[in-house]
């Protein structure tokens, strides 16, 4: 699929031909790469130290982090695998990274269009923002937002599909993955936002 990039203001904005993905991210920001032996799943099930609070003070947010788990269900000869998304919580994906671990922290939460509203301001994030993870340990990570994109789910090209499965996958190194639906009055986009531990954090012009 063809890509048009356009550099505005030291951003790269990297438009899909077809418009199922638009992402900005700061110029020369290389993605983290998948490794290809996801295990984070078993050690984060066997450690206490779970995210348990979000903050991002840029846009009021401050709210609970549960453990959210999924569902199989059948769809004619398909099995589907179906989260678990808290309704007023955000939801820390067990299968995913802890924070600190050094891999990819995944959590969603729903806005305003699908019940719960706790990402409801998530599109307001800009980059270079802050945000904050309390662990059960009173542990503080801070992640500055490197990246946003926003996926089509609806209808969605080979290529959209297969970044929304990309993203929630173990990373070479320490990232927090958000996700949520968008716009926030219907779910036909996913608004994905990427931040990295705020040490690593690329300058944003």
């Amino acid at each position: 699929m063809i890509l048009a990039l356009l550099q505005l203001a030291g951003l790269l904005v990297i438009l899909s031909a077809c418009g199922d993905i638009i992402r900005v991210v700061p110029a020369d920001t290389p993605t983290p790469a998948a490794t290809a032996t996801p295990q984070i799943g078993a050690t984060a099930e066997a450690s206490s130290d779970l995210p348990r609070r979000i903050i991002a003070e840029s846009i009021n947010l401050d709210a609970p982090v549960v453990e959210m788990g999924w569902q199989v269900s059948q769809q004619g000869d398909q099995f589907i695998s179906e989260w678990d998304m808290p309704e007023n919580e955000a939801g820390w994906h067990r299968n995913s990274a802890l924070p600190g671990q050094g891999s990819n922290v995944v959590i969603s939460g729903h806005n305003a269009s699908t019940g719960g509203h706790v990402f409801a301001a998530l599109d307001d994030l800009q980059l270079g923002d802050e945000i904050k993870l309390e662990t059960d340990q009173a542990e503080m990570t801070t992640y500055r937002v490197v990246e946003k994109n926003i996926i089509r789910t609806f209808a969605a090209s080979t290529e959209a599909e297969q970044y929304l499965l990309d993203v929630t996958q173990p990373t070479e190194r320490e990232q927090l993955t958000l996700i949520t639906c968008w716009p926030s009055w219907t779910n036909t986009h996913r608004l994905i936002v990427i931040a990295v531990p705020a040490p690593e954090s690329p300058p944003i012009p």
